[in-house]
């Protein structure tokens, strides 16, 4: 059973239902220590006509670190609950996010990298889409491992969420250096819930196999849009089975540097 789930939305970003107080209560019920809300980051695209539809306004994100906030007042005795966001590392805009979020003192920000390039001026470039081959592997690798290197994210989401159908040689080769990466900095990996539960193209079992190989610290995140998703503890066993049987456990939530944005 989890005892921790650090990649939690909210129905701001429109794409998750469910108050807020409703995944902390599952998370309770479910028996987890600490649960972490990161939801979709506000972006700041220098553009009029473009605004991606999954993520939360830039004006609803203090009301939504002071909810966050008020529940982890009000349930103290219960469960520990952190304040994070998931986004992307977009090179153009990047400074622009930091600045805009560290008002909020977050405890932490995950990286979920849907796009390559700063995805307003890249067209279709969604990372799940049909048809990647070897140079987007190869941009997403490399634009990754910039925006783990700025020391802002406690860990990668869904690593493998691209749906690459290239050279299967290249993807190793790729992420590979992805895996050593995020080794050497001690970033820990997720092992994505939701995408498994949706039969995505991630979790890729051929980039476990490079995760166990290296050694890198993993999490198991729920990735949850709906409180249910907590309680499903079946789906959780089967996810962790899968890594246990690579000789990947999960770190502890005291193994993991949440690198806080105060």
């Amino acid at each position: 059973m989890a005892d921790y789930n650090l990649h939690t939305h909210t129905a701001r970003c429109r794409h998750a239902v469910g108050e807020d107080r409703e995944y902390v209560e599952a998370a309770i019920k479910a028996g987890l220590t600490t649960l972490g809300f990161a939801d979709h980051c506000p972006q700041f695209f220098p553009v009029d006509d473009y605004y991606s539809h999954f993520r939360m306004f830039p004006e609803q994100a203090q009301e939504y670190a002071e909810s966050i906030r008020a529940l982890q007042k009000e349930y103290a005795s219960d469960i520990r609950i952190l304040l994070g966001f998931e986004t992307e590392y977009y090179p153009k805009t990047f400074d622009k996010l930091i600045e805009f979020v560290r008002p909020l003192h977050l405890d932490y920000m995950i990286m979920g990298q849907h796009f390559v390039g700063n995805e307003y001026d890249e067209g279709s470039y969604s990372t799940i889409e049909k048809g990647k081959r070897e140079a987007y592997l190869s941009r997403y690798v490399a634009q990754v491992k910039e925006g783990l290197s700025t020391g802002a994210f406690t860990y990668l989401a869904h690593p493998d969420t691209v749906r690459y159908e290239g050279d299967p040689d290249f993807y190793i080769e790729q992420m590979t250096e992805l895996c050593r990466f995020a080794k050497a900095r001690d970033i820990p990996l997720e092992y994505n819930i939701l995408g498994y539960c949706n039969k995505r193209c991630y979790p890729n079992p051929t980039f476990w196999d490079i995760v166990a190989e290296i050694g890198n610290k993993a999490v198991i995140g729920y990735d949850a849009h709906t409180p249910e998703l907590l309680l499903n503890h079946a789906i959780y066993r089967e996810c962790e089975q899968d890594l246990l049987k690579r000789g990947i456990t999960p770190v502890t939530i005291d193994e993991i540097n949440l690198r806080g944005i105060k």
